[in-house]
């Protein structure tokens, strides 16, 4: 949903080399004797979140974490759905940029706090934004669509779309594999509206070939925030490890250092529209 071009040069010096953190240092013993963690990511990049080889603002918090709480971690890139499937299957331990909902909770564990995903400890916060053809008459409210007759368009694999829009009863069409892949669909006239991830959105208007036609509305369909999710058997065999790494994500990331990374880092991303990028008011 955020393929790694257009925005990628704004933010390569900056998640390249991140500031000196103050996260408190694991001990030899555990840097050596710690679990290893295998975090399956998406084949394509999410920036400036995370990127396929993790990095990224969410990929540095979880590895300061890891490091504070003596977990060794390793990012590999995949599909998100192969991704999927090997948190089922045990191959891979989990996914960095998780979304709580219901499709994954079978399978996977969050961080919790009185029965609640616990947005303390999340690692991100995104939002996905409805986009239209210019001239169009569909309209989003924040609850619900207006004046729609096509399928809305979603990429391939993003559950928490899929889950919300099924629930509001809602057509869609999931089959496309990127952003890119959707617009193009939008503006061929194959769906009323498509779903995608704001920044990623932004990138792709500001092509000539997706100026012209196509707009973002102003209301975002979604704004929730992602964690690291962990596959429910490697919570079950390391459980005081993964809640310390949680705990770890959820103080690092109130720090004032990351703090200030991770907004330089979200500034460059929306320097798109400073730059004269307009929504529909």
């Amino acid at each position: 949903m955020f393929p790694d071009r257009g925005c990628a040069c704004l933010f390569a010096a900056l998640l390249l080399s991140p500031p000196v953190w103050g996260a408190a240092p694991a001990s030899a013993s555990a840097r050596e004797h710690g679990p290893t963690l295998r975090l399956c990511v998406d084949e394509r990049s999410h920036l400036p979140f995370i990127t396929s080889d993790g990095k990224g603002t969410a990929g540095e918090l979880i590895r300061l974490a890891a490091r504070e709480s003596g977990v060794q971690v390793v990012f590999y890139g995949a599909p998100v759905t192969r991704c999927r499937e090997e948190i089922r299957a045990g191959v891979a331990d989990g996914f960095p940029t998780a979304p709580y909902t219901p499709s994954l909770l079978p399978f996977m564990s969050f961080p919790m706090r009185a029965g609640v995903p616990d947005g303390a400890r999340a690692v991100m916060v995104a939002r996905a934004m409805v986009f239209r053809r210019k001239g169009s008459a569909v309209g989003w409210n924040g609850e619900r669509f207006t004046d729609r007759t096509l399928p809305v368009l979603v990429p391939f694999g993003s559950v928490l779309l899929v889950d919300r829009l099924r629930a509001m009863g809602v057509p869609m069409d999931d089959k496309g594999k990127t952003l890119d892949l959707i617009f193009s669909k939008l503006a061929a006239q194959r769906g009323d509206v498509a779903i995608g991830a704001e920044f990623s959105g932004l990138d792709h208007l500001a092509e000539p070939r997706f100026a012209d036609q196509l707009e973002m509305l102003p209301l975002p369909f979604s704004q929730e925030s992602y964690f690291l999710g962990i596959s429910s058997a490697w919570y079950g065999a390391h459980a005081a490890e993964v809640e310390r790494l949680w705990d770890a994500i959820g103080r690092i990331g109130k720090s004032a250092a990351y703090q200030d990374f991770y907004r330089k880092a979200v500034s460059d991303a929306t320097r798109l529209r400073d730059a004269g990028l307009e929504t529909v008011q």
